[in-house]
């Protein structure tokens, strides 16, 4: 049993916050851009976000490479900087760190990020390929004694695994610290095995659910499920909040759509326009993560919506051969011009500058009316 998360921490992940994976900002020269790195973490909490997630798959998982020297940076930048934002904005803010490699590697990442204040760690296994469910759960199990654990189903296009029914129950039946679960196979089925495994775990009171699924944001987040235990009872549950590279951009429209969707997660009705909305996110989503192509352009498209907002200088990677998709710009063209109600142009705009010198904003959050969702802001 590692350390073990405090229970006002606890208690925010399982009400459930909007979290944002948060990109890694390049200059030019393709170099480390620390005072736009900064701006974009301004930006989130500023925009609403509940949580930050540095070191993940948004954030390229080449910041890993230790040649690079870039993850350790990366954490007790964006961590220091929380704290000063804390002040600002007056609450407390989830922080995660990505952690993948072999095991001496994870480890260490682990007593990094739990060194420099970390909530969780957002384990990666898309490297452990060939393994088979008892040898990556101890894996997740002896990294847990470092920090706690947020588990992460990775969708197989962008290289994750395939991960069953029975290793999600063995996982939250051996891992004793693990706190909640990005679940992102972008599958209904997937994303059914791993609901099904926390209830039967009868862990669904002390594991939180998030979204990871870009491709069905709202539907995930305005879902129950009613899952019937082997003994016969049955458990509803839900998944409470995202983890996510979509919210890394447009982010204030995307906190008041999580906000609003939260405010009505309890009513007997849904409005029909919610749905409206949850099919027009996804076909933003699809233009900008490339959906087309295998999702090989996803980080490129969000820096190209984060370059067009002034937030980044460039879309470019630390793969140069890491590039936007032929067609996808002009597939960004058109959600662009499609969707103008789902853009945060003048929010933008309004604190850029205070941004780009340091600087967290505090703003309202509002909790719109969904009439209110589909007008430009």
């Amino acid at each position: 049993m590692g350390p073990q998360l405090p229970r006002t921490i606890l208690k925010i992940l399982l009400d459930g916050v909007p979290i944002v994976a948060h990109p890694l900002a390049l200059n030019k020269e393709r170099k480390f851009d620390e005072r736009r790195q900064l701006a974009l973490t301004a930006y989130y909490i500023s925009a609403g976000a509940g949580g930050i997630a540095i070191g993940v798959h948004t954030t390229q998982f080449k910041v890993h490479d230790p040649k690079l020297g870039l993850y350790n940076k990366l954490l007790e930048l964006t961590s220091t900087f929380i704290d000063e934002c804390e002040k600002k904005v007056g609450k407390t803010i989830i922080r995660i760190a990505g952690v993948l490699g072999d095991l001496n590697q994870a480890l260490q990442e682990a007593k990094t990020a739990y060194k420099y204040g970390y909530h969780a760690a957002l384990v990666s296994v898309h490297h452990l390929k060939g393994y088979d469910h008892d040898k990556i759960v101890e894996y997740i199990k002896a990294i847990s004694n470092e920090i706690p654990i947020f588990g992460f189903y990775l969708q197989p296009a962008v290289g994750g695994i395939k991960l069953s029914y029975k290793f999600w129950l063995k996982l939250f039946r051996e891992v004793d610290n693990i706190v909640a679960v990005k679940v992102a196979p972008f599958n209904r089925y997937y994303t059914l095995d791993v609901v099904r495994a926390l209830v039967d775990s009868e862990r669904e009171n002390e594991i939180a659910l998030y979204t990871g699924n870009d491709d069905s944001i709202i539907f995930d987040l305005i879902s129950s499920y009613r899952i019937r235990r082997r003994n016969g009872d049955e458990v509803e549950v839900r998944i409470v909040g995202g983890l996510l590279g979509h919210w890394a951009f447009w982010t204030r429209k995307s906190m008041e759509i999580y906000y609003y969707l939260k405010s009505i997660r309890n009513s007997s009705t849904i409005p029909r326009e919610v749905l409206v909305l949850a099919n027009q996110v996804t076909d933003v989503n699809s233009a900008v993560f490339d959906a087309f192509n295998d999702f090989r352009g996803c980080i490129p498209g969000i820096h190209e919506m984060l370059k067009r907002s002034g937030l980044l200088e460039t879309n470019l990677t630390l793969d140069p051969e890491e590039t936007l998709s032929p067609g996808q710009l002009e597939e960004i063209d058109r959600v662009y011009n499609s969707y103008p109600h789902l853009r945060d142009d003048k929010f933008v705009s309004q604190h850029l500058d205070e941004w780009l010198n340091g600087k967290c904003v505090q703003t309202e959050m509002k909790i719109p009316s969904i009439d209110e969702l589909f007008k430009p802001s």
